[in-house]
């Protein structure tokens, strides 16, 4: 087992994102097939194909429609995983110069690709789609 340094719940409540200092960002069902909640998690998801992790604490966060989940890399990078299509590459966004420490996601449901991330570099971006970017300029 390998420590973990941040830990997100999905907006529904029924995921758990946990990310680890070997590298992977794991989701667990909270809920068994019956539907009942379960105390032994089961993992049902690992990312780890895009993102570094290993010697810094990393955050990761779900998107405000569960469909993503975001994290931080070592790398400088913004790494956005799909949570149900494993066939779909996650995104790398980059801008940061050192470990990208802390991510988060506008919590509106209308705004699920608005992302706030923080690095070492002492730099804070917020990341928007160009859909999100015309939005939040008429308002």
């Amino acid at each position: 087992s390998h420590p973990i340094t941040s830990f997100s719940v999905s907006n529904d409540g029924r995921c758990i994102a946990s990310s680890c200092l070997d590298g992977v960002i794991r989701l667990f069902d909270k809920y068994n097939s019956n539907h009942r909640i379960d105390a032994r998690k089961k993992v049902f998801q690992k990312f780890h194909s895009l993102h570094t992790s290993g010697n810094y604490k990393l955050e990761c966060a779900f998107s405000s429609n569960d469909e993503y989940v975001v994290s931080g890399s070592e790398c400088g990078a913004v790494v956005v995983y799909p949570v149900q299509n494993s066939m779909e590459e996650g995104r790398i966004l980059r801008r940061h110069t050192a470990p990208t420490c802390s991510v988060t996601c506008c919590p509106q449901s209308s705004r699920p690709f608005l992302i706030a991330s923080a690095s070492y570099d002492g730099s804070a971006i917020v990341w928007a789609s160009q859909e999100e970017a015309n939005v939040c300029m008429k308002e």
